[in-house]
């Protein structure tokens, strides 16, 4: 009975950890303070959900995981957040009065200040791993010290079996907790910027999954389509926002660029709006997939190209087109003579240098207008001993021609193209480049995220397959090179398939992450390696390490999950336990494939499960074991 309250109560600590989690993007939108209040509240109000599912051992004395939410609270949301929610419990509490009460409010005070003092330490900073493990581990006993202010006769009445049950469930539901709500936090801020990013853009960007639903939208394509605000595209298709012919068409094309694999680039098409009106637009879309292949859904961009069609007409319709280019153009024009003198020079010119604009007019000389640009802080990236070197590059670029790019003081790009001219004269056109350097920057960014993820097993947090077999083939080029050892550990966990049959998969999944976690945690070199190599298997790369050394490295993950103490039921060591195979190349064993090792230590697994499971075992060519058998 005691355990399946306080199992409710954990169920209730992740419901409205994941509630929160789940809203903490739009959250983030309304503000901090408000956004502080709502924490505040919806943990108090988790916090009171978990005292009236509490485990009542004596009169008016509850145990429950109300510190969990209380400490939270604190650590992640400050002061404003931490009353907010310590006043609610407190005021629930003594509203339910009893023999506890007093030890109740003195726990309360508790749970709230340590939660305070660890987001003071911070500095409001999220927690790193180590520093969630280190406020579970300490601050939840701390808390649970409150009931030392209970009458003597209650503590020598067998609550210790209660009291320890609820300290060890609520160090696992604070960790959990602290970790859950820093990684939405985390995923909530980036998607932001990405979205704050995207609404600067002009063109119309967008992200959708397979069937065609918005999954994000910049605010330039949700205007387009008459709708106020660009969060509520999710979830839409073009079947919700455009006339059915065209949602239909859409929907065919982007199906056929995900089956084919075909991206679409800078198509041009025409539409006509309401009001009969033609606009010119070019598409662009190119598919997503994942690691095995399966289509994530697609990205696309669409410009509006309406205005650069007109101007094309009146181009080509123009008889001076001189004229319309000198007056017309966007870039800023400018033509020297053969000293370096402006001949002629557009408006354009002269406003993409707002500091030197006015000493660029016809007759002025080019040296003189770069060396004021540096003396006044217009090009404040060139050295002061580098000033002259730069002019005499300049002036020589228009006789031999020259692309740059130029950093300005206003942080705007400009590239400077300069063409020499039959004459000795030469042409020199200016480009602001900034929203491409931006461009170039978030895409960067974004190609790192996906490179991420691609190497990251989702479940667990470790680098998967595809990373291990990268990390595999670089290390053994390199030992090889260097004539060092290497080892190579195959770790597969006991009885798996048995565990996922009694509890569950999602239990499973747990499990997963637990031994993955124990796994992570064990000490070792910067240059070693874990990761997840497949279903209930992970491996570990040790380079420069010998037998071993990779033996005692075994036996410390071995020991690391049996530590955890995870229940199973399936397996004659009651606990979850793993298997490890070990295989190595010595430092005078040139002929190294990836695939031998793999095979070794794959053999040496098997053995290792076939002697009684939950033991390191050493490939040797004869298939027997290398080292004793590891006691459980």
């Amino acid at each position: 009975m005691m355990w399946s309250a306080l199992i409710a109560n954990l169920a209730v600590v992740g419901l409205f950890i994941l509630a929160w989690a789940h809203a903490e993007l739009i959250l983030l939108m309304l503000g901090r303070r408000v956004r502080a209040a709502a924490f505040g509240g919806v943990m108090g109000l988790g916090a009171v959900a978990s005292i009236l599912l509490s485990v009542e051992m004596q009169n008016g004395v509850l145990f429950d995981l109300r510190s969990t939410l209380l400490g939270v609270s604190g650590l992640l949301g400050g002061p404003i957040t931490g009353l907010i929610t310590g006043t609610i419990v407190a005021v629930h509490r003594l509203s339910v009065s009893g023999t506890g009460a007093t030890a109740d409010i003195v726990g309360i005070v508790i749970s709230t200040g340590l939660g305070l003092l660890g987001y003071g330490l911070l500095r409001g900073r999220p927690p790193s791993t180590l520093a969630t493990l280190l406020f579970a581990v300490l601050a939840t006993p701390l808390a649970l010290l409150s009931f030392l202010a209970l009458p003597t006769q209650l503590l020598e009445r067998g609550l210790s079996d209660a009291f320890l049950a609820t300290l060890m469930l609520t160090v696992v539901a604070t960790f959990l907790a602290v970790r859950a709500l820093v990684f939405s936090q985390q995923r909530a801020e980036e998607t932001m910027l990405f979205m704050a990013a995207a609404d600067l853009a002009p063109d119309f960007a967008y992200i959708k999954d397979p069937r065609g639903r918005f999954l994000l939208a910049n605010q330039a394509l949700a205007s387009f389509y008459g709708i106020a605000r660009a969060l509520e595209m999710r979830g839409k298709t073009d079947f919700d926002v455009a006339p059915p012919d065209r949602a239909t068409a859409l929907f065919a094309e982007e199906q056929e660029v995900l089956q084919t694999g075909v991206p679409i680039f800078e198509r041009e098409e025409l539409q006509v709006d309401d009001h009969g009106n033609e606009r010119w637009f070019t598409s662009t879309k190119t598919p997503l997939y994942d690691t095995r292949g399966d289509a994530l859904g697609l990205v696309g961009v669409m410009r509006d190209i309406t205005r650069q069609k007109a101007s094309d007409r009146e181009l080509l319709a123009s008889r001076d087109q001189l004229a319309f280019i000198l007056t017309e153009m966007s870039d800023g024009l400018a033509l020297f003579d053969s000293e370096g003198r402006i001949v002629y020079c557009n408006e354009q010119y002269r406003s993409m240098f707002p500091i030197t604009g006015k000493l660029r007019v016809p007759g002025a000389f080019l040296p003189e207008i770069l060396r004021a640009a540096v003396e006044q802080g217009e090009q404040p990236y060139i050295q002061p001993d580098g000033v002259d070197r730069w002019i005499d590059t300049v002036m020589s670029a228009l006789r031999t021609g020259l692309d740059e790019e130029i950093h300005l003081f206003d942080g705007r790009w400009l590239h400077v193209r300069t063409k020499p001219l039959a004459g000795g004269n030469a042409t020199v056109v200016v480009s602001d480049i900034t929203l491409i350097k931006r461009a170039e920057t978030e895409l960067r960014g974004l190609t790192d995220e996906l490179k991420l993820q691609a190497t990251t097993d989702a479940l667990t947090g470790l680098p998967n397959r595809r990373a291990i077999d990268e990390c595999l083939v670089i290390e053994l080029a390199r030992t090889k090179r260097s004539g060092q050892p290497f080892s190579l550990v195959m770790i597969d966990i006991d009885h798996f398939k048995a565990f996922n049959d009694i509890y569950g998969h999602p239990a499973g999944d747990a499990c997963l992450r637990s031994v993955a976690g124990a796994l992570e945690r064990t000490d070792r070199r910067p240059g070693d390696f874990v990761g997840r190599y497949g279903g209930e298997e992970f491996c570990a790369i040790l380079p420069d390490t010998d037998e071993d050394g990779a033996y005692f490295f075994a036996e410390r993950l071995r020991t690391a999950v049996r530590d955890l103490r995870r229940k199973h039921e399936g397996s004659e060591k009651g606990v979850v336990t793993i298997s490890v195979g070990v295989a190595t190349y010595a430092a005078d064993d040139i002929d190294r494939t990836d695939a031998m090792l793999i095979a070794r230590a794959d053999e040496a697994l098997y053995v290792a499960k076939g002697s009684g499971r939950d033991r390191v075992n050493g490939w040797t060519s004869s298939g027997s074991e290398r080292w004793p058998a590891a006691q459980p």
